[in-house]
């Protein structure tokens, strides 16, 4: 260096000719474009763990992948000036950048390990952090004073070891998440930005120094390799939510990188173009405009787009799912519908936790609705096919879609509550009139048979009314009405078998079933003793996943058994399977013998 500040430095050339050397100042300008490389990488790196840090302050492994930041930055910038030197560079300068460099490297495999054995388990709690910033600080003591020769045994070697223990950190990692599929892929996801990055460095700059061979490409270059890793960390918090970040922090990035954008078309034009300053930055301005924010834009669409989640794709399902809902339990199952229509789930759970709201759980894997017409909540498990996590994009579609079915539950609230309102107008009209008028003739009559037809009418007017009940009925006390209606009709001299299910069972009939049912034994009855000879009937009632009622008798006549009115079916029996049909279920009359047997299966209704 006092050499060439005294201009007695010469460089002599293979071709005899003697050069000498001038000591001339760098300015900006001269600086190469491998520092500026550098330089920009590691602040670009440093700027993503900033932000990272910004939103999880004082977690344990966050702050570890925060410092990976710094200690890039580091090896960076003091390897962006030696590395990009003309010729000389002051022994004193060089030996503080080369120390800087090596701390920076060091300190960046030391943190990277720490963070790798606490993220996203905190595994050993701080032992592993405390062993490899123990592992960092011996290290500087070791190369600060030079206790060994040469940059491999003083720096490489050590960073390279401290390197596989961290890998090792992520087998472990790993291995705690194969059971947990959030954890799972925020771990796929780490080991391949951070691995990407980080082995193309030591593949090609510290192996070939350990290994005495030429390196595959210069420092300098291979520096912008780890951009890889903070890039793929980046599109992880997109993907997995790694550092549960919300999307303003691309926003935040998206700014950054328009106004970088600006800043280097600025400097390109004003640099080969003509132009004075002015122009050059409308230029820039306008390029930008016109072709790099469009490309962002669409670039933003591709990457954070989901199938399913756009209004258009579930908007018509959801409509045409409201227009056929006609009651409450349509609407409940319309509405779970819906929601496998906009979130594609895995599975829907029903929780009977009362939930009025709608909340993203666990990292995004659920999210929590209430149900449409039921107490509880219903947890909707792993979208897309348990492909990707819940949005704040589902959640907003989520809220929408309720708002709509919540109209249609007042709408049907509406229309039920009129409904209601006629019904109990038309009761008490009946009631009071033609029931009062049959009382009178009832009371009134001398006569057997004109009283038999009022009792008869009355009975009729009384299932008239149940049948338009909106209660529903218990099967205890239907069986119970349908065995004293029997024993009523049916004369002294016949003898009544009655079988019913022996055990207590809990199911309740809706008004119409009720009604149905009453009106397919009677006429059953009125076949039995209008067409036969009996002197045995039985009813056996069945509960399993159907209820069946099996009518059979004696005493069937040779005409009435064989006659072309039994065999294609009577009127009664016409008006019989159509009560049935009704109900979902099914009507069959067979003779056996001199045995007719009846036999009335309807489906379970909903409960």
């Amino acid at each position: 260096i006092d050499s060439l500040e005294k201009q007695t430095l010469s460089m002599h050339l293979e071709d005899g000719s003697i050069h000498l050397l001038q000591n001339e100042p760098r300015y900006l300008k001269d600086l190469s474009g491998m520092f500026w490389l550098q330089l920009g990488c590691g602040s670009l790196g440093f700027l993503i763990c900033l932000l990272i840090k910004s939103a999880r302050p004082s977690h344990q492994g966050i702050n570890a992948f925060a410092l990976t930041g710094f200690s890039y930055l580091l090896f960076t910038f003091s390897a962006a000036i030696y590395s990009t030197r003309n010729l000389l560079i002051d022994g004193q300068l060089f030996h503080t950048l080369s120390m800087l460099n090596h701390t920076g490297a060091m300190l960046f495999s030391a943190s990277l390990t720490a963070f790798l054995w606490s993220y996203p388990k905190a595994i050993g709690k701080h032992a592993v952090s405390i062993f490899a910033y123990g592992v960092f600080v011996a290290n500087i003591i070791v190369d600060g004073f030079q206790l060994v020769d040469g940059p491999a045994m003083g720096s490489y070697i050590w960073v390279f070891g401290l390197f596989l223990f961290g890998l090792s950190g992520s087998i472990v990692q790993w291995w705690f998440a194969r059971k947990d599929p959030l954890d799972r892929g925020a771990v796929r996801w780490l080991l391949l930005s951070i691995y990407a990055g980080t082995v193309f460095f030591a593949g090609g700059i510290m192996l070939p120094i350990l290994l005495n061979i030429p390196a595959v490409a210069s420092q300098g270059l291979m520096f912008t390799t780890f951009l890889l890793m903070y890039g793929g960390l980046a599109l992880g918090v997109l993907r997995y939510r790694l550092f549960d970040l919300e999307r303003g922090w691309f926003s935040i990035w998206a700014w950054f990188l328009g106004g970088v954008a600006i800043l280097l078309m600025d400097g390109i034009l004003a640099s080969f173009l003509t132009l004075s300053g002015t122009s050059a930055l409308a230029l820039a301005t306008a390029i930008v405009g016109w072709l790099y924010f469009p490309i962002r834009q669409w670039l933003w669409h591709k990457m954070s787009y989901r199938k399913g989640l756009a209004i258009e794709a579930w908007l018509p399902k959801a409509v045409a799912q409201l227009v056929r809902v006609k009651t409450p339990m349509q609407l409940e199952n319309a509405w779970q519908q819906s929601l496998q229509d906009l979130c594609q789930p895995l599975t829907i759970e029903h929780n009977n936790q009362r939930f009025n709201d709608i909340s993203l759980e666990q990292n995004g894997l659920q999210l929590l609705l209430p149900k449409m017409t039921q107490e509880g909540c219903l947890a909707v498990n792993n979208a897309g096919l348990g492909q990707r996590l819940f949005t704040k994009n589902d959640s907003k579609n989520a809220q929408t879609l309720l708002s709509m079915f919540r109209l249609m539950e007042k709408a049907l609230a509406a229309k039920t509550e009129g409904a209601n309102n006629e019904r109990d107008r038309i009761r008490q009209d009946i009631h009071d009139d033609l029931g009062a008028k049959l009382l009178s003739i009832l009371h009134s009559s001398q006569e057997p048979r004109p009283a038999e037809l009022a009792k008869e009418a009355l009975n009729d007017l009384k299932n008239l009314l149940q049948s338009i009940e909106i209660e529903p009925i218990a099967i205890e006390y239907a069986m119970t009405h349908w065995q004293q209606e029997a024993r009523e009709r049916i004369p002294e001299h016949i003898t009544l078998t009655w079988v019913e299910p022996k055990e207590s069972v809990l199911l309740e009939l809706p008004p119409e079933y009720f009604s149905h049912l009453t009106r397919a034994i009677r006429e059953c009855l009125t076949n039995a003793l209008r067409h036969t000879d009996a002197d045995e009937i039985t009813i056996e009632i069945i509960l399993n996943n159907t209820i069946d009622i099996v009518i059979s008798n004696n005493g069937v006549r040779q005409d009435e058994g064989v006659s072309d009115k039994n065999k294609t079916g009577g009127r009664g029996s016409l008006i019989l399977q159509q009560r049935c049909e009704s109900l979902g279920g099914s009507y069959q009359s067979r003779q056996i013998d001199q045995n007719w047997q009846v036999h009335i299966s309807i489906p379970i209704p909903e409960q």
